[in-house]
């Protein structure tokens, strides 16, 4: 059974007010047991501010201590060293958590809708995302597996802009590959599908690391071939990804806040908002001021209903 505790990584002296929202949301729907934030720096700012005062909140500081003892020769800690890129820093770091003390991991562009107690009795979980770019497309030699990954592309692209086109996109979701991701992870400590995460890794060549998601979705697609296994449940993208990449612009459109309750899904645990929406849509960091600007958007309800919840506790 994994038990009731939360990783959470964050690189950097400043904290932003939305990373700050997916700690609290994580307190208030969840309350785990512990909820653990990773950090090379000590940390400020508003989303500091919004979960200083969380009683079971840890900060841990990271260090070699933490890369011991995972059955992996020493691989993991030397390319966390090596690595500058934050995300593979991240990617290294939550495998390494998950297995040695067991617990989920929860990237830091979420917002937990439901509880998860029911998915803790499993050995592992992570979810599916109906995705343009599956990993394994980068060692095909298929012009037509290209040609088909662009048209997909092209078209979520379509479905993020339409206004309502989330029911648009879900007619076709079937047309995409549903393929693993740990941005949401979940996994007793020692599980031996973790230890196959590092095998895969020992395995990259230098060239591979200049592919993106080259670490964190392509091993964990790798590992569990898109399939649950006695170690690893592999949950439809209904309980982490109702909106996949590029169309969860839809949660930050205006007006889409009524609709909310039928863009989620009633599997829905934890959402994955993806934080490349900030610079590629919206061009502006999410905070308090955007909430109140944007207050019809689904984001904003979400985070309203989050932020309500502290205050009501206070």
């Amino acid at each position: 059974m994994i038990p009731n505790r939360v990783f959470f990584i964050w690189f950097g002296n400043k904290l932003p007010w939305a990373v700050g929202l997916a700690i609290l949301s994580a307190k208030h729907i969840q309350n785990p047991e512990e909820i653990l934030l990773y950090i090379d720096s000590e940390i400020s700012g508003d989303g500091y501010d919004l979960i200083k005062d969380i009683p079971n909140l840890a900060l841990k500081k990271i260090d070699d201590s933490l890369f011991s003892d995972l059955n992996d020769k020493g691989l993991m800690w030397q390319l966390f060293q090596k690595f500058e890129k934050p995300a593979l820093k991240s990617d290294l770091l939550r495998f390494a958590l998950v297995y040695k003390y067991g617990g989920v991991y929860l990237d830091t562009d979420i917002i937990a809708v439901k509880p998860w107690d029911d998915l803790l009795k499993y050995k592992g979980f992570c979810g599916l995302e109906a995705v343009a770019f599956p990993g394994d497309l980068y060692t095909s030699s298929n012009p037509f597996r290209y040609l088909l990954a662009g048209i997909l592309y092209l078209w979520r692209l379509l479905c993020a802009y339409l206004p309502r086109g989330w029911q648009i996109f879900r007619l076709t979701e079937g047309f995409f590959r549903h393929c693993a991701n740990g941005a949401i992870l979940g996994s007793e400590a020692k599980n031996e599908i973790i230890e196959d995460f590092f095998a895969k890794i020992s395995e990259l060549k230098e060239k591979d690391f200049s592919v993106p998601a080259c670490i964190g979705p392509h091993i964990v697609q790798k590992s569990t071939k898109n399939k649950s296994s006695e170690n690893m449940e592999t949950l439809i993208s209904a309980y982490f990804y109702p909106l996949g990449p590029d169309i969860s612009l839809q949660y930050f459109r205006k007006n889409s806040a009524k609709h909310l309750d039928r863009i989620l899904l009633p599997q829905t645990r934890i959402i994955h908002w993806y934080n490349s929406v900030e610079k590629k849509y919206l061009h502006r960091q999410l905070n308090k001021a955007w909430i109140e600007e944007y207050p019809t958007s689904a984001f904003a309800k979400l985070a309203q209903n989050i932020i309500g919840t502290k205050n009501d506790s206070k």
